[in-house]
């Protein structure tokens, strides 16, 4: 029979092991979300590199061979039509993620939370006809905190925006009202769609592309699009506080 000694002896190693399982879960999980991180911001520069209405095949060939491993090409795809779609994608364990049905059994998931380790995507793409590219994207995607769930909205697990420059700008716009010209902005409860045209200014161009990867890799859990992507803030802002017109 183990002695009181013995036997505290013994708890406490259990109590050390499941702490160091613990901390090397941890750290190999931060590890892939900063190794998602790396990859989404080389990922955003070479799409970048695509030039709406003036890249050809080749370079978009270039881009599709460095991100093969991660390319999802629509069948049939060459220098006439052709849309491939990069996906970077880290997922927890599904007992980490949590269920807006769980009730107390997401206690896990909240700790989890606070421990800056979270469910994340990057996404990006472009379209080739006849052999020049007319529309290049960016997306970034991250779970919301588990506590943000069924408020004020009912179920919504994530945050994402998203960032489109097409040449077929003037025919997804169609009828609607725009703010400006050459762009515009769609959403819905966490999230964010902006699609602009090549014609829009440099600059604008930039901050329409200018996503933030902070969200992936931060202890504190993001809970806004302009975490992801300022500028879809600030043109939800202003959407949101321009009167209808009449």
């Amino acid at each position: 029979m183990l002695s009181m000694h013995s036997l505290v002896q013994r708890l406490r190693q259990l109590l050390l092991a499941l702490l160091l399982i613990l901390c090397a879960a941890w750290i190999s999980g931060e590890a892939f979300q900063w190794l998602l991180r790396w990859r989404a911001v080389r990922l955003l520069a070479d799409i970048q590199t695509l030039q709406v209405n003036r890249s050809t095949w080749p370079d978009a060939q270039r881009i599709a061979e460095k991100w093969a491993q991660w390319g999802n090409p629509k069948p049939g795809c060459s220098a006439e039509a052709c849309t491939v779609q990069f996906n970077l994608i880290q997922t927890l364990p599904p007992f980490l993620v949590g269920s807006p049905d769980a009730g107390a059994r997401n206690v896990l998931p909240r700790i989890v939370d606070h421990a800056g380790l979270r469910s994340a995507a990057a996404r990006a793409g472009f379209t080739v006809e006849h052999g020049i590219v007319t529309a290049r994207w960016f997306g970034e995607q991250v779970t919301l905190p588990v506590r943000e769930w069924g408020s004020p909205n009912g179920y919504i697990p994530y945050l994402s925006a998203s960032s489109e420059q097409t040449s077929h700008f003037r025919e997804i716009a169609g009828d609607s009202r725009l703010l400006h010209p050459n762009r515009m902005i769609q959403h819905k409860e966490s999230y964010v769609q902006l699609t602009y045209s090549p014609s829009e200014d440099p600059a604008e161009q930039s901050a329409l592309m200018g996503f933030r990867f902070s969200c992936l890799t931060q202890l504190r859990p993001c809970e806004s699009v302009g975490d992801l992507l300022p500028e879809g803030q600030r043109m939800l802002l202003e959407l949101k506080l321009t009167p209808p017109s009449r």
